[in-house]
This record gives structure tokens, C-alpha cells and sequence, in this order.
């Protein structure tokens, strides 16, 4: 079987060539050199062993970084199960705010400014309509993951947020619920408007208070008139928001979501090979639902890779409104116990009518989950049966395994 093509190991073949004939930041030649190194010797090494047999190996550091398609696999699982704990028994929308492709060569040249200002217009518009009392006239939460590339690795940012079916009541007494009518609290077209208004409105606040830059193809939009006239197509363009009904089943995108919130643009099994100087992968067109191949040009695909290095410091993944980080504890805590005790209060009517009361058992659901988020794959190579664990780092001295 032919070994897997890495992005390591072709940064670690391609990559001094294309800093050499390309003009790449210090913040990419950086990053080529740390994947390039990652799982060689080049980051030293350390002793493995195993749970079981007591068996012990030599494997080489990971380089940890955040946009390696291999590393952080613990940070990802960790941060899985903590947002699994977080869900709330009720159905969950999934939704898609897509900034227009006309955006793109400012979001590659202002970054940090203009990915803030996507998380920021998405959650202003959705906690702002859904505090109205004429959409839902309650808190919500949003946990917020940002995505900048297309399965063909060109820059296409877009925000993936997951958010509650309802909200908690303004004075914290009970659960408001979306109307079962409704697919969602407000119409698509009225959320892509507010969120088209609002994230222009702050683009101009951005260019007023001298946040953006305008370098190359882009200096003849810097004038006040230019960027006025550059902006105008927009406000008449139809912007895309994606809704998605509520979920029976969260786990299931909050499981897609992990898998990107620890790396970026393409996963290593996506790469079919690298021949005569080009590299064949494997796309989705969801045009159409059907997998499909590309070539690109070595020098290419590391270009587009490198299109989606973050700023350094930059939080990929956000939390909002009744979610965010200060009282995301307290607030889970009164949700759960509000909807429990709706739950208790059904039952006590349907008994006093007397009715027939059924409870819903997910079990087979909550069974795979469980089996999925605690099995771990042998991976001993002698007994067959443990699992190789960190036992101390390698000292620079000959090492013979057993």
C-alpha cells in the first residue's frame, strides 16, 4: 500500500523551493519550516509506552501547531467534550454567513480586521433580532466557528454558528421557545439583509478609523469616493446565510465542526499524490453532492494553503450571548434546570388528564456517542491490546527499542 501523502512531507520536499522562487511572509516561511519538521527529527523525540505489555518505543515530537493537519488530535477530542456537556435538550439550528467573493482580496489583506468584523456583524445581528419581542424576545447563545477556505482551497470565509432552538427569558425564568410553525424566528432573507447591513456599516466604521490597509490591486479603493463606489455592488447584492432546521442530533455538526477547529484548508487524506510537479486531491462539489479530483501545480496548492494562516493570537472559535465565557456556567445550569422542570410539569398535566405518559430514550444514540468519545484504537504493536502513552522525553544518546 502506498504510504500517505502528508502536507508535511511535501513543505518538507517543495517548501524550501517555493520560499526561494516565491515572496512569502516571515509568518509562512515559518510555519512551512515548523510542518516541514513536524514528527521528524528535527523536533526531537520522545519515549512511548505501552499500557498494557510495558513495551516501549522512540516516535518523534509533533509540532503542536494549530494549522497542521495531523496535530492536536487531544485538544480537539477535549474540546468536543466539553461542548458536548454544554448541549441543552432542545433542537439546535445550524447556520452559514458567507461573506461575498468581491471581499476576498481585503480579507487577505486585513485579516485580523476583517475576520473580527465577520464575527462581530454575525453575532450583533443575530442577538439583537432574536432580543426583539417581535422574533423571539429572548438571550440566546452561539458557539461561533470561522472558516476561510472552499474544498478547493480558495479563500471563502465563512461563519458556521450553532445556536440553540430559544432562548432564556430577559428575567431568567423561563425557557422561550421558537414557534413550532416556525423553521426558524425570523425569515432568511430578513437575517441576510440585517447581517449585509450590519457588516458593511462596520467595514466603513473600520476604513474611517484607518483599520484596513490597501496595498497593490487594492490601492485604487483606498480614496473615501472609491471605496464608497467599491462598496455600492454590495449593498444590492443578495448575501448568502444558510439555515438549517433544528437538530434532533447537535453532536453531529459540533463533530464536524472539531475537526477544523484545530487545523486548516485540507486534510492529508484528501491528497491522492504529487507526480511530475503537480497534486492530484479530492474535492466536494456541492453543487452537485458528487466528489471530484484536482490538479494544481505544487507551488499552487502551497499557495492556497498558505492563504489561510491565521494572525498570530486570533480565536478561530467564539462563544456568544448566553454562551460566552463569563456566564456560559451559570447560564447552562439555569437552561437545563428550566427545561427539566418543563419537562416534569408536561408529565404532571398529561397524569392529571389522565393520559399516557411516553418518554423519548435516545439510547441507541447516546450508546455510539459514548462508545466513540471513550474508545481509543490499540495501538501497540506487540501485544495488540494497549495503548502507547508518553513516558519522557528523549536524551540525545543511542536508544535500541523493546
Amino acid at each position: 500500500m502506498q504510504e500517505q501523502i502528508t502536507v508535511g512531507s511535501l513543505l518538507r520536499e517543495y517548501g524550501g523551493n517555493y520560499i526561494s522562487q516565491n515572496k512569502v511572509t516571515k509568518g509562512q516561511q515559518s510555519l512551512i519550516h515548523l510542518l516541514s519538521a513536524c514528527r521528524t527529527g528535527g523536533l526531537g523525540s520522545h519515549f512511548e509506552k505501552c499500557d498494557h505489555c510495558s513495551y516501549t518505543e522512540k516516535s518523534y515530537n509533533s509540532c503542536r501547531n494549530r494549522h497542521c493537519p495531523v496535530c492536536q488530535q487531544k485538544e480537539k477530542l477535549e474540546w468536543l467534550d466539553k461542548r458536548m456537556k454544554e448541549l441543552l435538550p432542545v433542537g439546535y439550528y445550524h447556520l452559514v454567513f458567507t461573506l461575498p467573493h468581491e471581499l476576498n482580496p481585503l480579507c487577505l489583506q486585513n485579516k485580523k480586521a476583517m475576520y473580527g468584523l465577520l464575527f462581530k456583524a454575525v453575532s450583533q445581528t443575530l442577538l439583537e433580532l432574536t432580543r426583539d419581542v417581535k422574533h423571539l424576545g429572548a438571550d440566546i447563545g452561539l458557539v461561533t466557528v470561522l472558516h476561510t477556505w472552499g474544498q478547493n482551497m480558495k479563500e471563502h470565509p465563512h461563519l458556521h454558528c450553532i445556536m440553540p432552538a430559544g432562548g432564556l427569558s430577559f428575567d431568567r425564568e423561563h425557557w422561550v421557545h421558537v414557534p413550532a410553525k416556525n423553521n426558524f424566528f425570523i425569515a432568511g432573507k430578513i437575517l441576510a439583509k440585517k447581517f449585509r447591513g450590519k457588516f458593511l456599516y462596520l467595514l466603513k466604521q473600520a476604513k474611517e478609523k484607518g483599520e484596513l490597509d490597501f496595498h497593490g490591486k487594492l490601492a485604487g479603493i483606498k480614496g473615501p469616493v472609491q471605496f464608497n463606489r467599491f462598496l455600492t455592488p454590495l449593498y444590492k447584492k443578495d448575501w448568502v446565510v444558510n439555515v438549517q432546521a433544528p437538530m434532533g442530533n447537535p453532536e453531529k455538526i459540533l463533530e464536524y465542526l472539531s475537526r477544523y477547529v484545530f487545523r486548516i484548508a485540507i486534510t492529508d487524506r484528501r491528497i491522492i499524490e504529487v507526480k511530475d510537479g503537480k497534486v492530484r486531491f479530492s474535492w466536494k462539489d456541492y453543487r452537485t453532492g458528487r466528489f471530484r479530483e484536482m490538479k494544481l501545480d505544487v507551488d499552487e496548492f502551497i499557495r492556497r494553503f498558505l492563504l489561510h494562516i491565521l494572525p498570530k493570537g486570533f480565536f478561530k472559535v467564539r462563544y456568544y450571548g448566553i454562551l460566552s465565557s463569563r456566564y456560559r456556567k451559570q447560564n447552562i445550569l439555569a437552561a437545563k434546570q428550566l427545561l427539566a422542570q418543563e419537562v416534569e410539569n408536561r408529565k404532571e398535566e398529561a397524569l392529571e388528564d389522565g393520559g399516557q405518559v411516553w418518554e423519548r430514550q435516545d439510547t441507541v444514540w447516546t450508546e455510539i456517542l459514548e462508545c466513540i468519545q471513550n474508545f481509543r484504537q490499540p495501538n501497540c504493536p506487540v501485544c495488540k491490546k494497549g495503548r502507547l502513552r508518553f513516558a519522557g522525553l528523549v536524551k540525545d544518546v543511542p536508544w535500541e527499542p523493546g
